[in-house]
Parts: C-alpha cells; sequence; structure tokens
C-alpha cells in the first residue's frame, strides 16, 4: 500500500474506532497501529491526531489490565 492509502485507511479506523467497545475497540485499534508503522517505514508522516489517538489506546489497554487484576 501506498503512503496515501495508509493515511486513508489510518483515518477510517479512527472513525469506526469512536463507536466501538471491548474486543472490537482493541482488534480496530491493532490495525490502526500497523497503519501508523507502515506509514512510518514508508517514510510517510502520520498526523498528531492519529499519533494521539494510538497513544491513548494504548493507555486505555494498559488501564484494563490493571482494572481487571485481583487484589
Amino acid at each position: 500500500m501506498t503512503v496515501d492509502e495508509l493515511l486513508k485507511q489510518a483515518r477510517n479506523l479512527s472513525e469506526e474506532i469512536k463507536g466501538t467497545e471491548g474486543q472490537e475497540r482493541y482488534d480496530l485499534h491493532q490495525k490502526l497501529h500497523r497503519a501508523i508503522e507502515n506509514i512510518r517505514l514508508q517514510g510517510g508522516h502520520v498526523p498528531a491526531y492519529l499519533r494521539d489517538l494510538d497513544l491513548d489506546l494504548v493507555d486505555e489497554e494498559v488501564e484494563d489490565v490493571f482494572d481487571n487484576m485481583p487484589v
């Protein structure tokens, strides 16, 4: 895929993620993260809002792990 195609895919995924939760949200985040990494590997510029969304989703996933830990 070209950088433009990857950017389009990442933008579409970011919109899809807004209305999801649970496993579906996690799965879409994994696709978004791969698209962002591929953009970077091809020398493309990743918009700040996509980087921020990726980091926010990572934070959510880490928090979910700790929420489910027995005390």
